[in-house]
């Protein structure tokens, strides 16, 4: 069915947007249809389910194409998209705000996975308005993945305030996806998430295909009360990027955070993922962006590594930064390098600087973080940590009397470059000798209490305890001692 695209813009659609309309393929420019065409009539009122999966389905038996749907609101409880054959498939709007998807909920929940979910989900490991499953199990490459999906200039809308959470309720869920594309789109009021990238959809059926290559970009994410999952979900993906995209209102305090990127099982693939001039903004959960790292082995291809978050803002969070390690960490090389980096982004209005348990390899650069609220919490907690860099960081009305507090069993606790300004008591407090490692070139403005100390640590009875420490070019005024770790020499 040929039929001539029309795109309608929004008065501030950027070029990046017509750029999207250019890159559909020309097989998908061969094959396009309008939802009308298949008895979908926008702002009816009436269930649309039906007849949008016509058209899906349509296009699946054509090797693909485009889906158009016009200005106006469409309803719907869920759109399947199941196995290879549904690749090389466009779902094309006029614009975010403009074309607009309502999710349509059965009237009950029902309990499920042995009563431990109470959900409207069909599909009990990750429900959606669009599900994409490869219909594999067990894979190791994407040969068999769905690929090459775009879903651009739409809006998701569902009802968090009247339906409440939904862990397995979302509004994309994708397991087995390669070359998966989401752009200009709007997601508001998701109930669990608004994107999952799933280890599976239904765990009866099938589970750990292979995702690839998720891109997430120019998109709003607004959970209207931040009684959601995430925003964002990543449990399975080999290489993904998050751009451009801003997250407000999102998470309840015992979830991850907007952002949750969580191998699902130990032989996952969870790496290569960038998160890119994202602003977050009244975020619950651990952190606003959540990392997990199981331990990178051969069993998961040497995984769990290369992830960066830059160019972002956050403000009203928990932390901006959560990482959740694992005993490996005691062992950890450091020459291997960093696994993580955090760089040239801006934090204000924070509980705590960031929250790293067990974690490891971990490069934060060029980050200013000010008004930080906590009186207890830690930048390490739990267990410990080990070869964490702070370089050319600011630091500035940091309440906790510890200022930066690592605890547990740490070490190779570096800072270089790093500006600490409007302190209560001391800067940095580290509850290990051996965690202390390098301290270069920071400068010490001020705390408010006289005799704040740079640097806190036990004390020691043998100089060769602290030789591993470097310390050359630090600056100390105000109220702050100048840093000196014989002030923690005490003879036996």
């Amino acid at each position: 069915m040929n039929t001539k695209l029309f795109i309608f813009f929004s008065d501030r659609k950027s070029l990046a947007f017509i750029s999207l309309l250019f890159s559909i393929t020309i097989h998908a420019q061969k094959n396009t249809v309008k939802a009308s065409d298949f008895g979908a009539i926008v702002n009816d009122g009436k269930d649309d389910t039906f007849s949008l999966q016509k058209a899906i389905d349509h296009l699946s038996k054509n090797k693909g194409g485009t889906l158009v749907l016009d200005k106006g609101s469409y309803n719907v409880s869920h759109l399947s998209f199941i196995g290879l054959q549904y690749s090389n498939i466009t779902m094309m709007g006029q614009g975010a705000n403009i074309t607009i998807i309502k999710q349509i909920l059965p009237n009950v929940r029902r309990n499920v996975r042995g009563n431990k979910f109470s959900t409207y989900a069909t599909r009990t490991a990750g429900d959606g308005i669009l599900v994409f499953d490869a219909n594999v199990s067990n894979q190791k490459n994407d040969d068999l993945s769905i690929k090459n999906i775009l879903i651009a200039g739409l809006s998701f809308v569902s009802e968090v305030e009247k339906f409440g959470f939904d862990e397995l309720s979302h509004q994309i869920s994708a397991h087995g996806v390669s070359g998966f594309t989401v752009s200009n789109c709007n997601f508001t009021g998701f109930l669990g998430d608004a994107v999952s990238i799933n280890g599976s959809t239904d765990f009866s059926k099938n589970r750990d295909a292979y995702n690839k290559n998720i891109k997430i970009s120019e998109c709003k994410f607004d959970g209207v009360n931040k009684n959601n999952r995430q925003a964002i979900s990543i449990y399975y993906s080999d290489g993904f990027v998050i751009e451009k995209c801003s997250f407000k209102n999102t998470t309840r305090d015992d979830m991850p955070g907007a952002i949750d990127i969580e191998a699902d099982q130990d032989f996952n693939i969870s790496r290569n993922g960038k998160i890119l001039n994202c602003s977050f903004e009244n975020i619950g959960g651990i952190g606003a962006i959540c990392i997990v790292l199981k331990p990178s082995v051969q069993l998961n291809d040497y995984s769990n590594k290369n992830f960066l978050i830059d160019g972002c803002t956050f403000t009203k969070i928990n932390t901006p930064l959560a990482v959740i390690g694992n005993s490996g960490f005691k062992t950890f090389d450091s020459g291997k390098g960093f696994y993580i980096t955090f760089s040239n982004s801006t934090v204000d209005t924070s509980a705590s600087i960031m929250d790293l348990r067990s974690a490891y390899g971990i490069r934060i650069s060029n980050i200013s973080f000010s008004n930080i609220s906590s009186k207890i919490l830690n930048v390490v907690s739990d267990v410990g940590g080990r070869a964490i860099l702070f370089e050319n960081c600011s630091f500035r009305n940091v309440t906790n009397p510890n200022g930066l507090g690592f605890t547990g069993d740490t070490s190779e606790i570096d800072f270089v470059n790093c500006r600490f300004e409007n302190f209560s008591i001391h800067a940095i407090t580290i509850n290990s000798v051996k965690g202390a490692r390098k301290f270069i070139n920071n400068k010490f403005i001020s705390t408010s209490y006289k005799g704040g100390e740079p640097l806190v640590i036990p004390y020691y009875s043998n100089r060769r305890d602290v030789s591993h420490i470097s310390i050359k070019n630090n600056h100390s005024q105000g109220n702050f001692l100048n840093l000196d770790v014989n002030h923690y020499f005490k003879k036996k």
